[in-house]
């Protein structure tokens, strides 16, 4: 008995350091919840019926807060690091076959490569994320794999299916070209020595390296990794016209119809009451940064056969470039604390992350493996569940057939549609490569 007592204070203080944790990274604070609601002596007509509670989740719609810190990463805003980043984000020498990240985070599909699965060398077994905003999520990637974008980076250099390289092929394409070597030079120091070329390259592929050799490897890696998770901070969306819209209705003024008429008012009424999409799509962010399994089956037909959460927070824990790893600046940080805090459960099976719905309506297809190709396609799916099964996963209660009409269903459609604004400055969204002299050629695809 006394035991099973200890287990569950464990549990619980687990359960707590993930909250505080998550608290602090992000800030969530009551004054959020208490952002000022909505008069009601000019509300249109289409949110007349909705009660203070819903006005309220209206008005905790915007504006966006400030992009959280992430300490773990020492150089997250500097500038030099983010334009070096980019120049890496653009690379197509860093794979062996000439892919990129911006092969499959393409800047003319708002960093997406509108398939419904990620294709690099390979084809993969998901959908790819917009890398849009991807500083304000708690979690990286659909199963949320990685908690921060520095560490993200790694893996898909290193995957087989997806730019089919390594670390020590990225560092020697760094080395050998001067214009990428200046560029990590600006901003981390003289590229070592110990990895220059030689009789007996230390980054030559398949050579046996020594412990220092490759803890040197992995600590120039770490720098490369942090460029780029500093470049993708700064690809953020700004003010869309749903801002302007719930700007104008706190205060009291009224909504330009031009950019948010009568039916995306219908939608966002919607949204806050008896569609339910609040309640995993909340605030200025549109999201709950939680994970959630929508009953989607698998390859059987029957019941979804991803592990996705399940399997990522053993992926997470294990993994030594995580917020509380050795290559972490801030090991000590809440970022840190929420990675050792995290418990495996069978409850986790097929859970993935909520995404943000800012901007959604410039990344289809939709869903973690993209089976839906419009928004009217999941507009339908939330209303009528169609295509989702209760067999085999533990279920979100919260899902239900909504029963909307076919202008309901419109008319949220159209609200989503709002939600897309400001994307990130051209500067940050070009190809820097046009501009530089190569010193070693490309590779061939």
């Amino acid at each position: 008995m006394f035991s099973n007592h200890a287990g569950l204070l464990r549990q619980l203080s687990a359960l707590l350091c993930v909250v505080a944790a998550t608290c602090a990274v992000h800030g969530v604070a009551a004054a959020q919840e208490s952002n000022s609601s909505i008069p009601r002596s000019s509300l249109p007509k289409e949110l007349a019926q909705l009660s203070e509670a819903e006005l309220s989740r209206i008005a905790r719609l915007s504006p966006l807060p400030a992009l959280p810190a992430d300490p773990t990463n020492r150089f997250a805003e500097n500038e030099l690091a983010a334009r070096f980043g980019q120049r890496l984000f653009f690379e197509t020498r860093l794979s062996p076959v000439g892919v990129s990240c911006a092969t499959c985070h393409d800047p003319a599909r708002a960093f997406t490569d509108g398939r419904p699965l990620a294709r690099g060398v390979d084809d993969a077994k998901r959908n790819t994320p917009s890398v849009l905003d991807a500083a304000r999520r708690r979690w990286i990637g659909w199963d949320g794999k990685f908690d921060s974008l520095w560490s993200q980076a790694l893996s898909p250099l290193e995957n087989p299916a997806e730019m089919g390289s390594d670390r020590v092929t990225v560092l020697r394409v760094i080395r050998d070209d001067a214009a990428l070597r200046e560029g990590y030079e600006a901003v981390f120091g003289a590229f070592p020595q110990e990895l220059a070329a030689s009789a007996e390259d230390p980054l030559r592929a398949h050579i046996t390296r020594t412990q220092a050799q490759q803890a040197l490897v992995d600590a120039t890696t770490a720098n490369i990794l942090k460029a780029l998770g500093a470049y993708q901070r700064r690809l953020t969306l700004g003010e869309a016209p749903m801002d302007r819209a719930v700007s104008a209705l706190k205060a009291g003024q009224r909504v330009a119809e031009d950019e948010f008429d009568d039916s995306a008012m219908r939608g966002l009424a919607i949204f806050v009451s008896r569609g339910g999409c609040y309640q995993c799509h909340r605030g200025a962010v549109f999201t709950d940064e939680e994970f959630h399994n929508l009953g989607f089956v698998g390859a059987n037909g029957r019941v979804a056969d991803d592990p996705a959460r399940l399997a990522a927070v053993d992926f997470v824990k294990a993994n030594p470039w995580n917020a509380a790893g050795v290559w972490s600046d801030a090991p000590s940080s809440p970022k840190g604390q929420m990675v050792r805090a995290l418990r495996r459960s069978g409850e986790l099976f097929g859970q993935f992350r909520t995404p943000s719905l800012r901007g959604v309506a410039e990344t289809p297809p939709y869903m973690h493996d993209g089976r839906l190709a419009t928004l009217a396609d999941v507009v339908r799916f939330y209303d009528t569940l169609e295509g989702a099964s209760p067999v085999g996963h533990h279920g979100e209660a919260v899902l239900e057939p909504l029963g909307l009409t076919d202008q309901d269903r419109a008319d949220l459609v159209r609200f989503l549609q709002s939600l897309s604004g400001k994307t990130p400055n051209p500067e940050w969204t070009r190809d820097p490569r046009a501009s530089e002299v190569r010193t070693n050629p490309p590779a061939g695809r």
